[in-house]
């Protein structure tokens, strides 16, 4: 995956916002998608890639290992429904090209996570995420482009949150398994950086609503204890001792921007919130 473009990604999605700005609750797609349902959905695609892996690394690690095979299936289960979903409205060319890229990069992640898990798995899924995740971006701003609606934006950024709650947690997963320790390490600090200017930026926009800045409110308070554990130590061995607490820690902020996500959602639709 091309880093600088991951990372300018976030930095220029999250300009936008300050313009004059236990299992896993399904995203509920409406029977006809929209816009704003489709960058949702695509969206959550990009966490997805994330949660799938860092699931498997958990289960291969025996790190509460129930619940992350119960993490997997559910979002295996997801990854297939949203594309279906997403199937049903392609409303220009970069959606038409990107969606069946999007597809195959799945198949091939699906097959890498139906064995069982294992340090050779882990390495060929390294790759194999980060390609999905890009392709999973590439969609979402393609149901954007095109749209001068704030909101739509805010949608595709909130939705990046989510993706960064399992990014984080799959980088420490990563790293207590010794491997790809230093990039992990990078990725981790990245991730966290880009995760608290948002953050911030949600909690004080003019452009939402206050619901969605008191879902945002919610969020920093599963935050805060969720990076302590996740930068506690840097030590694969101590890290082994905060693991637990990680994996618990992705699912709440996951579960709070969710609601950030569907607040902002019903609010470009219309709808009350």
């Amino acid at each position: 995956m091309d880093r600088f473009q991951f990372c300018a990604g976030l930095l220029g999605s999250a300009a936008l916002a300050v313009l004059p700005t236990p299992a896993l609750p399904q995203a509920a797609p409406p029977r006809l998608l929209d816009t704003p349902g489709a960058i949702d959905l695509a969206g959550r695609m990009r966490m997805l890639s994330q949660r799938c892996t860092k699931a498997y690394l958990q289960w291969g690690q025996a790190i509460a290992t129930d619940s992350a095979r119960a993490q997997l299936q559910d979002s295996i289960r997801s990854c297939d429904a949203h594309l279906a979903a997403l199937r049903t409205f392609q409303p220009n060319p970069a959606v038409q090209a990107g969606l069946p890229q999007l597809q195959t990069l799945w198949v091939q992640l699906k097959a890498l996570l139906a064995d069982e898990p294992s340090r050779t798995g882990a390495v060929a899924l390294y790759d194999a995420n980060e390609t999905l995740q890009s392709a999973a971006h590439y969609l979402t701003v393609s149901y954007s482009n095109g749209t001068s609606n704030q909101l739509e934006h805010l949608i595709g950024l909130a939705g990046r949150q989510r993706m960064l709650s399992q990014r984080m947690a799959k980088f420490f997963f990563y790293r207590c398994w010794g491997l790809f320790e230093a990039p992990a390490d990078m990725e981790m600090h990245l991730s966290r950086a880009h995760f608290t200017t948002v953050l911030g930026q949600f909690e004080t926009s003019r452009h939402v609503s206050s619901a969605a800045q008191a879902a945002a409110a919610k969020t920093r308070q599963v935050w805060e204890p969720y990076q302590q554990a996740l930068f506690a130590s840097k030590d694969p061995t101590d890290m082994r001792t905060h693991a637990e607490r990680v994996a618990a820690g992705s699912e709440q902020v996951l579960a709070a921007t969710e609601e950030l996500v569907a607040l902002l959602v019903a609010q470009a639709q219309g709808r009350p919130v």
